[in-house]
């Protein structure tokens, strides 16, 4: 993809706006930044924006290192871990031209599961499974972070930030090391991850000029309506 002012201008504007989003509600916005990132080009996904976002991840998990909740990390992380692999050997027999019906389907996925699972107490098979569906729709659609969320829901608002962050953190550096084992990392994709990262870092530094104005509840509503319309188009896109 031929980077313009244009496409850097619009790219990272998407990035700054749901950066502010996560920062204020804890809540995993990869169901935003897929749609309207594949809209400009494929080649943005999966890779160079998991790579840019490890800026705000990390200096998200940084800050609340003292919320992060160790004890169900190990389990959800080797969960996760296979399922990367999984989606890994998925995304290496698909067609090009198939990924927006996929990404698409997987963030309604993703949504419904949001908005049915209610409530879970946390043990081993619910970690596993959890860390599995959140590396595998994760690493193809970069909307495994509400699974993620769900596993964490009833921890106060200030864990599951940290823990979610901390998580991301973990997927984004495993996911990168296995795309790179595999070949899929190349240097197109690093440059345009430096690319990006300017509206994940510009999102972290003023999020919390936003941050009183936002109502954790009904923002999630607007946060899964504005994905359920992105999957849509990308749907549509790619029949």
């Amino acid at each position: 993809m031929e980077w313009t002012l244009e496409i850097f201008l619009l790219a990272n504007f998407i990035l700054i706006v749901s950066s502010i989003l996560q920062m204020a509600t804890g809540v995993s916005v990869g169901i935003i930044i897929v749609p309207f990132l594949a809209m400009i080009s494929y080649s943005l996904l999966p890779v160079p924006v998991v790579f840019a976002s490890l800026t705000l991840t990390v200096m998200m998990a940084y800050q609340g290192r003292r919320h992060i909740d160790t004890d169900n990390m190990p389990q959800i992380g080797l969960g996760m871990l296979l399922g990367i692999f999984v989606a890994v050997y998925i995304l290496k027999n698909i067609e090009v031209q198939h990924l927006g019906v996929l990404f698409g389907v997987l963030i309604l996925i993703s949504v419904l599961i949001s908005i049915k699972v209610k409530s879970f107490k946390l043990g081993w098979k619910i970690n596993y499974a959890g860390g599995f569906m959140s590396g595998l729709i994760g690493t193809l659609a970069l909307s495994g972070g509400q699974i993620s969320a769900l596993l964490f829901q009833n921890h106060p608002l200030s864990s599951i930030k940290a823990s979610l962050a901390f998580l991301y953190t973990l997927f984004s550096l495993a996911m990168l090391l296995v795309f790179y084992i595999v070949g899929e990392f190349s240097y197109e994709d690093l440059i345009s991850g430096f690319y990006l990262m300017p509206g994940f870092m510009i999102g972290f530094f003023i999020a919390p000029m936003f941050a009183k104005y936002f109502n954790p509840k009904y923002t999630k509503i607007v946060v899964l309506g504005m994905a359920v319309f992105g999957a849509f188009l990308l749907i549509v896109k790619g029949v």
